[in-house]
């Protein structure tokens, strides 16, 4: 028996395989990027278990064959592009069709298979959209996803409910928070960055990091490994009462919290607040927005993310003086 991990090599499925593996778990990485040395590197002994097949989620034929080859009995689909506005003008059909498509292969190969088990579907907190309205949201809070990738991830929500309801699967969707963390690079289905390695970049090319605000935007950053861990706990925790979990840290931080962080544990960092028109890293400056709840994921699982964000701060920030922001 195994676990197939769709988009495994990427930043945060990587964590999730790894979790995984160490646990004894024969885990299969189904994904477009090839194995590299970080990925290997951060894998350490845990790699032995875990199998890499090299594959696209459109291609719904070779997902169920692969599958069937290794007795998959449970699956963690977090195959996905996560594109910034340009990728969206440049490739909408592409995206719908991994985002949306590849997860109704999953599920498909999913009800194929005897003896299947359990079905994670990694979502991800942009299905909520803007609530400027609102102090507070969580799960019920209706959707104003307006990005494509938000839009095809709730999406896909909806159709993982629908398959539970016509085929009597075990299906929970887990939305991740804004997330931090080694490993973040660029792949087939992600490039660009998060505030935090972007404004890293800035320092490694010798450059002080110039932003015209200390406020927004406020976000829910929450350690990669705490993710990780909820998703293990989806993977092992069957017959949930909800099907939908939004995994966050439950506050905000905003881009000065960030700075002071990165001066705290980075020598020679450098930041200053100057007019906009001299900034190097544009930020919007925004007031705090609603705080995500994670009340759902602690009253099911007992649990909430547990690393400080000064301690995860210092383990990011040294896993990036060794490797730069990639």
């Amino acid at each position: 028996m195994a676990t197939l991990v769709t988009g495994g090599n990427g930043w945060v499925p990587s964590h999730i395989v790894r979790r995984l593996a160490r646990r004894g778990e024969r885990v299969v990485s189904y994904d477009l990027m090839e194995v590299d040395d970080l990925l290997r590197d951060m894998l350490g002994p845990a790699i032995g278990n875990v199998i890499f097949v090299h594959g696209d989620v459109t291609d719904a034929d070779a997902l169920l064959a692969t599958a069937r080859e290794h007795d998959v009995t449970r699956i963690v689909h977090t195959a996905a592009i996560t594109p910034r506005r340009h990728r969206e003008m440049a490739e909408p059909k592409r995206i719908v069709e991994v985002n949306l498509l590849g997860t109704m292969n999953a599920l498909d190969v999913a009800r194929q298979l005897d003896g299947f088990e359990r079905f994670v579907y990694v979502s991800s907190c942009a299905t909520t959209g803007d609530h400027p309205e609102l102090t507070e949201t969580d799960e019920d809070t209706p959707s104003t996803a307006h990005g494509l990738y938000g839009i095809t991830k709730h999406t896909s929500e909806r159709i993982c409910q629908r398959y539970a309801e016509l085929y009597g699967l075990d299906i929970v969707s887990m939305r991740p928070a804004n997330v931090y963390g080694p490993m973040e690079r660029d792949t087939p289905g992600y490039k660009g960055g998060t505030e935090p390695r972007e404004m890293l970049r800035l320092s490694f090319e010798g450059k002080p990091v110039l932003v015209n605000s200390l406020e927004g935007p406020y976000l829910d950053w929450t350690w990669v490994e705490d993710i990780a861990e909820a998703m293990e706990r989806a993977w092992a925790t069957p017959n949930l009462p909800e099907d939908v979990y939004s995994v966050t840290c439950g506050r905000l931080y905003s881009i000065g919290d960030l700075l002071e962080q990165f001066q705290k544990h980075l020598p020679n960092f450098e930041y200053r607040v100057v007019p906009e028109d001299e900034a190097n890293y544009l930020v919007s400056g925004d007031a705090p927005g609603p705080v995500p709840s994670n009340a759902r994921m602690h009253r099911d699982f007992g649990w909430a993310p547990s690393t400080p964000f000064d301690q995860g701060m210092k383990q990011y920030l040294t896993w990036i003086q060794e490797n730069g922001p990639q």
